[in-house]
């Protein structure tokens, strides 16, 4: 920035004298090309100022709510007020329960990351479906531990930066922070004037400035992708609403399109597959019968008059095919980082505070448990999450009991690598180049990672997305199966889709006995009736549909069970035959067990899902409208005074406000950590979660106290 800017720009807004104007200036330094370096200003100055204005707005709000009637104190706010508008966004504030079992309120900064992150639509969007599935599971201690694993997921903090590397102690996962000495600088040395530029120096400079250039511009464009990861899938599916719109206009016929002056139809449609003909971008289908092949090929033509729809069809596949091509990258970018972190966070977890794979280890049909096994002993291991000295921890808690060197095996560390030492040497940095960048690629962690990828069911489905799509450029009606991606787009379908899959073990089970009882229906007219299962015409020539028992019990399956009656509605009536009485008893039973039973609890099971699913939301959306996710208490204490329960879950027992404040506490230096902050820390890391105030706030405490 050019160094009279900033003097333009404060003498246009009127709010500084020339006092205080000629002293900033003064704070800032100019370069010998009169310029000024506003990163270097803002870290010099503006920082460490905020960081001063920040504290004393804590200071005068903790004031402001201990002796609220204190005429000094309310000078001192009107003066500042200026000062708590600008801090009061950033200033997250929640209450615990301390150690001598009293409330507490701790205040302390949010980020501008974790509150823009907190704001995005799709954030929102799985916090609410996230809420729905908490807020009535188990007790407070379960539902509070269920709150922090979801929201550490939506939210995942800044990964803590790895210890450098040392001579003999290659593993940055080992937990080990040590202190590297810098080599003293050289004294200074007068320099020669510069040798003058040769062309090929200039040459290799402007390569490297259009490596750089292209390689900005690529994370600008990935960027780009996960922000409108959710844009492009909603454009995916309208094209895929306008493709299938031009297929409405698709005929078939018996012979190729012009040939039965067929006018206005697309030039160009695909012919037969059996005659090898066709562009490609419809589909011919070839039946073959005992008579003349070529009479019986039939053609797909697309009918137009305006000769705009063949062209339009076929940029809308390929578009298609880019857009569906476009998300997988997205979702690359955006939510495949998450999945991993998800995962490794599960391990993690599991190693320290169940000793999985230490003191048990998983089913051997346990396949998700046993991919896990491949990652322990990498050094890559953990990467996304945020704990680097996870492995320090498992060998520090189990290592006395089950042999340090048996853990250390297991988790792929060195012993010697763990031991401390005072002097110690840096370890030169690998020459750059091709063969260094393939030396350091940890094999055995990208092939787990690939296989957490292309197990999750997002990935899966986005990745039949990309086939279907590629398939629609060989028959266009493949298209038809993306319009089914609105039912993934729109949230009262996903819950239609819910009711059905919610007790899909029990209709699974349900539709299977169906089929048992289908089947012992079928041996006994198999053995008994076959005679009524003649379904031709014509007397000369019978379709016998129970001869032999797999078509026997296929015409069950597809006709007896979808007929109103019965299988008896479907076959011949048995008046006056020597069988009647045993008919009507085998019809009525069939009626009686497959239609009115076993159908009617199919549909039950469906109905009663759907109903079940919807008096769930109605009562979650109750209990957060009239109970504290936090400490649980109704809004009938709080609302004696007005508006009291919006304003205790918006300021005092905020959700968000207790997220940001553990990802304050993981980004923020234990050194540095106050008495409550390290109190909550030592908690979070022991995964207990009583610092959470269940049953109590800090207002009822102080009620409490004045009764």
């Amino acid at each position: 920035m050019f160094h009279t800017h900033p003097l333009v720009a404060m003498d246009s807004q009127k709010q500084f004298s020339s006092p205080e104007i000629q002293f900033l200036l003064s704070c800032s330094e100019a370069d010998e090309n009169e310029m000024i370096n506003c990163e270097e200003f803002a870290n010099r100055f503006q920082e460490p100022a905020r960081e001063i204005g920040f504290n004393v707005a804590v200071l005068l709000i903790d004031l402001s709510e201990h002796v609220p009637h204190d005429p000094r104190l309310r000078n001192f706010l009107e003066l500042a007020d200026s000062i708590l508008e600008y801090f009061r966004p950033y200033l997250g504030r929640i209450e615990i329960m301390g150690a001598s079992r009293r409330i507490e309120r701790i205040y302390f900064e949010i980020s501008e990351t974790n509150r823009t992150q907190w704001e995005m639509p799709q954030v929102k969007e799985s916090k609410r479906q996230f809420i729905f599935d908490v807020v009535n599971e188990g007790g407070e201690s379960e539902k509070m531990e269920l709150f922090v694993d979801g929201e550490e997921e939506e939210l995942p903090p800044e990964p803590e930066p790895e210890p450098e590397p040392e001579p003999e102690k290659a593993d940055a996962e080992n937990g080990e922070k040590e202190e590297v000495p810098e080599p003293p600088p050289d004294p200074p040395k007068k320099t020669a004037p510069p040798p003058p530029h040769s062309k090929k120096e200039d040459t290799k400079g402007g390569g490297l400035e259009f490596w750089g250039e292209l390689e900005v511009q690529r994370v600008k464009f990935l960027n780009y992708l996960s922000r409108n990861f959710y844009t492009l899938r909603f454009l995916a599916l309208f094209l895929a609403f306008a493709i299938n719109f031009i297929l409405l206009f698709y005929k078939v016929s018996d012979s190729p399109p012009g040939e039965d002056d067929l006018e206005g139809s697309a030039a160009g449609d695909l012919a037969g597959t059996g005659s090898g003909g066709g562009s490609g971008w419809g589909s011919g289908v070839g039946e073959e019968a005992e008579g003349d092949e070529d009479e019986n090929m039939v053609y797909y033509f697309l009918e137009e008059s305006t000769g705009y729809m063949e062209p339009a069809l076929r940029c809308l596949s390929l578009l298609h095919t880019l857009v569906a091509f476009l998300c997988i990258i997205g979702y690359n970018c955006l939510k495949v980082p998450l999945v991993i972190f998800k995962r490794e966070k599960e391990l993690a977890r599991k190693l320290e505070f169940d000793g999985l794979y230490i003191t048990e280890q998983p089913e051997d049909d346990d396949v998700k448990g046993q991919w896990d096994r491949l990652v322990l002993n990498t050094p890559s291991f953990p990467s996304n999450y945020w704990d680097k000295f996870v492995k320090r921890k498992v060998l520090d808690k189990h290592g006395d009991i089950y042999g340090r060197e048996r853990i250390a095996e297991l988790l792929g560390m060195d012993l010697a690598s763990l031991e401390i030492t005072v002097h110690h040497e840096r370890k030169p940095e690998p020459p750059p180049g091709l063969l260094t960048w393939l030396m350091s690629i940890d094999i055995k962690y990208q092939i787990w990672k690939f296989g957490v990828i292309f197990t999750d069911n997002s990935f899966l489905y986005l990745g039949w997305y990309m086939v279907m799509s590629l398939l629609g450029h060989y028959n266009n009606f493949f298209f038809a199966a993306h319009l089914l991606d609105i039912a993934m787009g729109v949230k009262t379908l996903r819950t239609i889709l819910s009711s059905v899959t919610h007790n899909g073990k029990q209709l699974v089970m349900t539709v299977g006995l169906l089929a048992v009882v289908v089947y012992l229906y079928t041996v006994v007219a198999f053995n008994f009736f076959r005679k009524f299962y003649n379904k031709s015409e014509d007397e000369d020539e019978p379709d016998m549909k129970c001869d032999d028992m797999m078509t026997c019990y296929l015409f069950h399956m597809y006709v007896g069970v979808r007929a109103g009656g019965g299988i008896g509605d479907e076959i011949e009536d048995p008046a006056g035959d020597e069988y009647e009485l045993y008919r009507v008893v085998f019809d009525i039973t069939f009626f009686f067990f497959v239609i009115v039973i076993l159908l009617a609890i199919i549909q039950g099971l469906i109905i009663d899902a759907f109903g079940e699913l919807r008096d769930q939301q109605e009562q979650v959306k109750e209990d957060m409208e009239t109970k504290c996710f936090i400490c649980g208490i109704g809004s009938d204490y709080f609302d004696t005074t007005p508006h009291g329960f919006e304003t205790h879950t918006l300021e005092e027992h905020n959700l968000a406000n207790y997220m940001f404040f553990l990802m304050y506490l993981i980004n923020k230096d234990e050194t540095e950590h106050t008495g409550q902050e390290s109190y909550v820390w030592k908690m979070y890391q022991e995964r207990c979660w009583d610092f959470f105030p269940a049953g109590d706030c800090f207002r009822k405490q102080y009620e409490d106290q004045l009764n």
